[in-house]
């Protein structure tokens, strides 16, 4: 008697002679969302309604149990990492973030995709792979949500390498230290003002501190501050090394001018005295430029 075939026995039958011919079938029985409105590949831009226009089903055994999305991309921020226009990024809904990671980050109520990544100094950055874009320092102030991160394109997925991370986030501060001259420069007038004060290479980290507190100089880059030094008062008897300086940031001496103590401090007695009365001088050419 002849019975017909439902669609279950026709699937199985399927199945059946891909088995036979050596292949592993699965059935695509996990729907997983597919936006229709792209991340940006470059600078933050709105994302839009997240409108979910249709379904990709992948096998069970290949989601796991957070949920996930499928995102088109856009823009060219993120070409070394193999990602163009057009790509279809699937993302992980999760805020386990770690270094590497390529994300989906809301700042401000804009989207982006970039490389996560800590530096040296411990400041967290979403990092480009793409010469021609400046990465973005994430700071306190930034309204920040971290929607995911990419784990599968239709090309396999390159993590962002620290070498090209470091390469990109100096790039962006040289460019910024280029936007700022004029900090430069009065910086530089107030090193020229206080130079006679200092009496040895490290009581530099006084002015160097008072300069950081006024936000002229960056914290933590010695290096450009000596050079600043050693290009304002090139003839100065004591010139500031980097690696002295480093020493002196500590205990009390890391916080603002303003937060030092005697009895917390690398230095103590009249040797504080010298520093607190340099960091409060320059404090005060620093109001009068």
């Amino acid at each position: 008697m002849y019975r017909r075939m439902t669609r279950k026995d026709e699937l199985s039958e399927v199945l059946r002679l891909l088995e036979e011919a050596g292949l592993e079938p699965r059935v695509c029985d996990t729907m997983i969302p597919l936006s229709e409105c792209p991340v940006c590949c470059g600078m933050p831009t709105m994302p839009g309604d997240n409108v979910y226009g249709s379904f990709i089903g992948l096998p069970s055994d290949l989601v796991g149990h957070q949920p996930e999305l499928y995102v088109p991309a856009w823009g060219d921020s993120m070409t070394g990492a193999g990602i163009d226009t057009g790509d279809l990024l699937r993302v992980k809904l999760t805020q386990a973030i770690h270094d590497g990671d390529i994300v989906i980050a809301i700042i401000d109520g804009q989207s982006t995709l970039k490389v996560f990544y800590t530096d040296e100094r411990g400041c967290h950055w979403l990092v480009p792979c793409n010469d021609r874009f400046d990465a973005i320092l994430l700071t306190e102030r930034d309204d920040l949500h971290m929607l995911g991160t990419v784990v599968g394109i239709e090309k396999p997925v390159v993590r962002g390498s620290s070498a090209d991370c470091l390469k990109s986030i100096r790039r962006t501060l040289a460019r910024q230290q280029e936007r700022q001259k004029p900090d430069d420069e009065q910086a530089a007038d107030v090193i020229r003002a206080v130079a006679g004060e200092v009496k040895n290479g490290r009581q530099w980290y006084a002015v160097y501190r008072a300069l950081v507190d006024q936000q002229l100089q960056e914290e933590g880059c010695y290096s450009i501050f000596c050079q600043r030094v050693a290009s304002a008062v090139p003839d100065h008897r004591h010139l500031p090394v980097a690696k002295e300086l480093g020493r002196l940031a500590v205990q009390s001496f890391r916080r603002r001018v303003t937060l030092w103590r005697a009895d917390d401090a690398p230095v103590g007695g009249q040797r504080f005295a010298d520093y607190l009365r340099i960091a409060r001088l320059t404090a005060e050419q620093i109001e009068r430029a």
